[in-house]
């Protein structure tokens, strides 16, 4: 009843448009929602409404004759609204939605208006095109391609594709922190494959959408920034401190996977002074949600304080995640120092046995 309610409003206040349409609708919108799935304010919902910017485009009955260009990301976002959601209001506190009938109306309707016209997919996100173009154009390619793929999910039907029609310029300390995150996801993507890195990697197309305002590209900033950091300690290594007292030892260290996939890695150690020699070890698999623990083979040379620094890298040659700095006492004694004791202490018994044996010729003399 609620719905057909709705879809009455919906009619009466649906947009009338000349019988010739514009040649080609562009359905877009700049993020409103964090990694978390929490959206950072309620304007999205009212932007789909039948008066506002996206209910206008999608009701208006003229557009059907259109070619449409859709992003995909606005799209799964709308979809997020339907089931219910939360957003945080003015003073930054969370509020909690049951349910959005008019976002599920709004698919529906774009859905229908889409059936037989001419639907072209933007790059995910609808990113700077200038910008991508000088500093990353395979990413920008892959936003393209994941773009035509989630539209042809969503629609059921095959999709073109077209370039973003975003072309502004990105300001300098955003694009460092893009060029940051892009780097370490990627890393992490090349060992990992699934769908929640595969996200993580599109959020990044959306943060460089030139429309997206300062106050919410600051808050997508630090919600990427711990996105990405999260994701970096699933694969880390764990070690403690070690007190080493042999010439050759084999020192555990422990690697850990907190993914849903195995991963394949090489794992780099060396020594900060050369007080002790470290063997290569061959390339590792640590298994899905679980530790693997490994054998380093040690060589210690000299006594004395040094620290292993263990670093993961990529079959590809990437480095994985920061390095690990593990801290080792070496309370080894040299086989020179180790034969030097014993002969001396051999002279110290045979310096006793002889004045024993002086002792008991002395006596039997005297007696």
């Amino acid at each position: 009843m609620k719905r057909l309610m709705i879809l009455w409003i919906v009619f009466l206040l649906a947009p009338i448009s000349p019988a010739r349409a514009e040649s080609s609708v562009i359905l877009s919108e700049p993020t409103h929602r964090a990694s978390t799935g929490i959206f950072f304010d309620n304007s999205l919902a009212d932007s789909i409404s039948p008066t506002g910017r996206l209910g206008k485009i999608v009701f208006d009955r003229a557009n059907r004759k259109a070619t449409w260009l859709i992003d995909s990301a606005l799209i799964e976002e709308v979809s997020d609204l339907v089931d219910g959601y939360t957003y945080l209001d003015e003073n930054k506190k969370e509020v909690v939605v049951p349910e959005l009938v008019i976002a599920d109306i709004w698919l529906s309707t774009l859905k229908s208006a889409t059936r037989k016209a001419v639907v072209n997919a933007l790059p995910y996100g609808n990113p700077s095109a200038t910008f991508l173009k000088k500093v990353a154009p395979g990413e920008l390619a892959l936003y393209g391609a994941l773009g035509q793929q989630r539209l042809t999910e969503y629609l059921g039907r095959p999709v073109g594709a077209v370039n973003a029609t975003n072309s502004g310029e990105i300001s300098r300390r955003d694009s460092a922190t893009y060029l940051f995150l892009r780097k370490s996801i990627a890393t992490i993507n090349s060992l990992i494959t699934l769908k929640e890195i595969e996200d993580i990697r599109l959020k990044l197309s959306q943060f460089i959408n030139p429309e997206i305002p300062q106050d919410r590209r600051a808050l997508l900033d630090n919600d990427l920034t711990f996105a990405v950091d999260q994701l970096r300690e699933r694969i880390r290594i764990s070690g403690g401190n070690y007190t080493i007292t042999s010439s050759r030892y084999e020192l555990p260290v422990t690697i850990v996977n907190r993914f849903d996939q195995q991963v394949n890695l090489d794992v780099r150690i060396s020594a900060s002074n050369s007080r002790i020699l470290v063997h290569s070890i061959p390339r590792i698999t640590v298994g899905a949600q679980s530790q693997l623990q490994i054998k380093v083979p040690l060589t210690v040379i000299a006594s004395g304080d040094t620290t292993l620094r263990v670093q993961l890298w990529t079959p590809g040659g990437e480095k994985v995640g920061d390095v690990k700095r593990i801290p080792l006492r070496l309370a080894v004694i040299s086989s020179s120092t180790t034969w030097f004791a014993t002969i001396l202490a051999l002279v110290l018994v045979l310096a006793l046995v002889t004045q024993s044996v002086r002792r008991v010729r002395q006596r039997k003399k005297i007696g």
